[in-house]
């Protein structure tokens, strides 16, 4: 079945992220791709150009999406919904591919894809440490000691490595009072507001 027109690259980026959430990056193929998209393969390297393009696109929509996710989980409410939201995004993120996808992604090992990578990984860590701050300020009426930007790369660290660690097949039990100890590393970090 022909792809229709206008949709092609879409449908093709499509089908790519969903073999590398499946498969990993390193293990999916133009040719993968092509099939998958139920496309020939001049067509994706006439939308991507290289496999590599087609990485750098599939990792940039990934993070799009997820920066998406993780921003909604950490709105303001309540605190604690907030800790369940985004402990049940991480563990999903583990059983929907997209640590995987994350992962295999950040290990390319390739400069142009190594460049991309470190813009998307510090845009979602700026945004996750404007988040967690947001909701420092507001529902718990906190200031950090830290810049934002230092709280997102805690944050950014201990999401990936507690999705590294579900992926090896470690104790969700034991990962999420190691989840919730990474919040209360975070609420040291502040004072009352107006201290």
């Amino acid at each position: 079945m022909a792809i229709p027109r206008g949709k092609a690259r879409e449908t093709i980026l499509q089908s790519a992220e969903g073999l590398v959430k499946e498969r990993g990056a390193s293990a999916v193929t133009v040719e993968a791709v092509a099939k998958a998209a139920g496309s020939a393969k001049g067509l994706v390297h006439y939308h991507f150009k290289t496999k590599l393009g087609l990485l750098g696109a599939v990792m940039e929509r990934i993070a799009q999406s997820r920066t998406r996710e993780w921003l909604a989980a950490l709105e303001p409410g309540s605190p604690q919904s907030a800790a369940e939201r985004s402990w049940n995004l991480l563990t999903g993120e583990s059983v929907n591919g997209v640590t995987l996808a994350w992962h295999t992604l950040l290990q390319s090992g390739d400069v142009f894809v190594d460049q991309s990578v470190k813009n998307i990984v510090n845009k979602f860590s700026r945004a996750l440490g404007d988040a967690f701050v947001r909701l420092l300020k507001e529902d718990m009426h906190l200031a950090p000691t830290v810049p934002n930007e230092e709280v997102g790369w805690l944050m950014t660290a201990v999401i990936d490595g507690i999705g590294m660690q579900l992926l090896a097949g470690a104790s969700e039990q034991e990962l999420q009072g190691a989840y919730a100890a990474a919040w209360l590393g975070v609420l040291s970090l502040t004072v009352p507001r107006g201290s």
